[in-house]
């Protein structure tokens, strides 16, 4: 049985209204399914037609809500059906906006490996397997994060990059024996997401010029720092811990021989 639009009745919010049935109030619509539709007052409507609308309208909200939250930043799919399932439990909805996203290139995972890579490439502080461990958590499938990789993180970029951050952590690793700095920032470099396999590398071809001396810099007041801090011990005792401190701290044993013989001469 076919009823009757009687009112169609603007809301305070902009771009949405409420559409009344036979003189009752029957559900909201937006202005995009009002014109999609072409929603008038005298227009009849059968109970298949009201919920054909209201899920066009469903539909229209939660596409609203995903522009909203595209405004500002790319967006991965699985960033977007996260967000969308927090507004709606309705999956064929969701799967519905996704598609409208996809035709309209607002959503494109390819497009945000590239754009993220290239980010990354241009601070200049990251390797590429931190760029495969944020795309992977992004759900970016892998076939699209290597596209994104060959194209905008070359071979000679990833061991450039290394060699900046190398460089630039040693220099604040200067009170460290020369080995314990150069294991710090090898750890570093791995976190930081370079491979492995190009840390050896990339180590090799860092500066290092200004460590050769560095240890006879400051094993001394290493050295008198750890000999103060034992210093309750008995002297055969507080000269061993002390030993035993300086070389897990990557001193070299002939130059530990030598600060602990200036602190008990």
């Amino acid at each position: 049985m076919a009823n009757t639009i009687t009112k169609i009745e603007a809301q305070k919010r902009k771009g949405r209204f409420n559409v009344y049935v036979d003189g009752q109030y029957a559900f909201p619509i937006s202005e995009e399914v009002l014109i999609k539709y072409r929603v008038f007052k005298g227009m009849e409507v059968d109970d298949q037609l009201i919920d054909k609308l209201k899920n066009a309208d469903n539909i229209s909200k939660l596409h609203s809500r995903a522009l909203n939250y595209l405004a500002h930043n790319l967006r991965t799919e699985y960033e977007v059906r996260d967000k969308l399932a927090d507004l709606s439990d309705d999956p064929d909805a969701i799967n519905q906006v996704i598609d409208i996203l996809v035709d309209q290139n607002l959503i494109d995972d390819q497009r945000y490996a590239d754009s993220y890579v290239r980010t990354v490439v241009r601070e200049r502080k990251n390797g590429p397997d931190w760029i495969r461990r944020h795309l992977k958590d992004k759900r970016v499938a892998a076939n699209q994060v290597e596209t994104a990789l060959d194209h905008y993180y070359s071979a000679d970029d990833v061991i450039e990059i290394g060699i900046e951050v190398a460089e630039k952590q040693l220099k604040r690793y200067k009170r460290d024996s020369a080995k314990m700095a150069l294991n710090k920032t090898k750890e570093l470099l791995m976190r930081r997401g370079f491979p492995y396999g190009d840390i050896e590398e990339i180590i090799n071809q860092t500066d290092t010029d200004e460590m050769a001396e560095q240890d006879h810099d400051v094993i001394d007041q290493v050295a008198a720092k750890y000999f103060r801090q034992y210093a309750k011990l008995q002297p055969y005792e507080r000269t061993q811990k002390t030993k035993q401190a300086l070389f897990r701290k990557g001193f070299l044993m002939d130059d530990i021989t030598i600060a602990i013989a200036k602190l008990t001469e």
